[in-house]
């Protein structure tokens, strides 16, 4: 019997869901999604990602997948979850990311997650789950979110909570983002006639990132090099495998370095931005464009232009 936390439903697996009363409950399953991080989502999610830290079997990515979020990542560090949420998922031919991964263990071991793995998000939502990690952990996660996520949606309740764990009160949650912006919050609501309730709440927070129209972020858009860039945006969408050698990008860069760069040096490079570009578009941008406060670019001018090529209409940013 297959033991996991969420109602979903596979043929021929039997599921042990703790309990039946959980499936029509407004605080469990799809009620904790409809009522505690819907309302914080936007209706209209073109080009957005949804990531879910602690994601058991998935169900909130097939949701945020149904919304229409672009890429969608679930992290969960359970076994049994992530292979019945794999098989849930194959099942109903979605294409959403169910990584399995530890976020930190009780006395402050990092576990093997890396933020670097998840595209850069819109939405991150810990969903009564922030409260299991160590708090040396939560705090370094806590900095690393700043440039990982436009939003963060906490979803928590009262947990009589040990000191080495990160705390789960509103208050203290507000604390813990003190210096990101609060844009919204759900007080519990009703528990009356529920088969399962509990006294859950859910809050949402700005970072500094914005998503801007990718027309509107300025760049010198012309020259040799940049139509080079062209060339290779154009192999990366239409193939799945692309030879960086034999591309006119590599020739563009071979003479604008050969009196400058060793010819190790000059593939190293040539190669590392095809697999940039090739990363992209199987898994989303991992990381915000840097512009100024004008959207004039700062960095990442090959990003922007595999993310035009794919056919993105906005982009997130990060100003300075």
């Amino acid at each position: 019997m297959v033991k996991v936390y969420q109602n979903i439903e596979i043929p021929g697996v039997d599921f042990n869901i703790h309990g039946e009363d959980r499936k029509n409950s407004k605080f469990w399953n799809e009620g904790k999604f409809e009522n505690f991080i819907k309302p914080h989502l936007p209706k209209d999610c073109t080009d957005m990602s949804f990531v879910e830290l602690g994601t058991n079997a998935g169900l909130f990515l097939r949701m945020a997948s149904d919304m229409g979020f672009r890429d969608v990542v679930g992290v969960e560090k359970d076994k049994t979850p992530v292979e019945a949420g794999l098989k849930y998922r194959d099942l109903l031919g979605y294409k959403y990311k169910l990584l399995k991964r530890t976020l930190g263990g009780q006395f402050g071991e990092s576990g093997n997650f890396n933020f670097d793995e998840l595209p850069v998000a819109d939405y991150t939502v810990l969903s009564t789950f922030h409260y299991y990690i160590d708090i040396n952990t939560w705090v370094k996660y806590l900095d690393q979110l700043k440039n990982k996520t436009r939003y963060i949606i906490i979803v928590s309740r009262h947990v009589n909570q040990r000191h080495w764990r990160a705390l789960s009160d509103l208050e203290d949650v507000r604390k813990y983002f003190s210096d990101w912006e609060e844009v919204g919050y759900i007080a519990p609501i009703s528990k009356e006639g529920d088969p399962k309730p509990r006294n859950l709440w859910s809050i949402c927070f700005k970072s500094k990132l914005d998503r801007v129209n990718i027309k509107d972020i300025k760049t010198r858009g012309n020259g040799e090099m940049y139509d080079a860039v062209q060339d290779l945006v154009k192999d990366v969408v239409n193939q799945d495998k692309v030879d960086p050698l034999k591309t006119k990008y590599y020739e563009a860069w071979v003479n604008r370095k050969k009196d400058k760069w060793n010819p190790k040096l000059i593939k190293k490079f040539v190669t590392d931005k095809t697999n940039l570009l090739l990363d992209i578009k199987k898994n989303g941008p991992r990381d915000p464009l840097i512009v100024q406060e004008d959207l004039k670019l700062s960095d990442g001018g090959h990003r922007l232009s595999i993310m035009k090529g794919l056919g993105y209409k906005s982009v997130i940013v990060r100003k300075v």
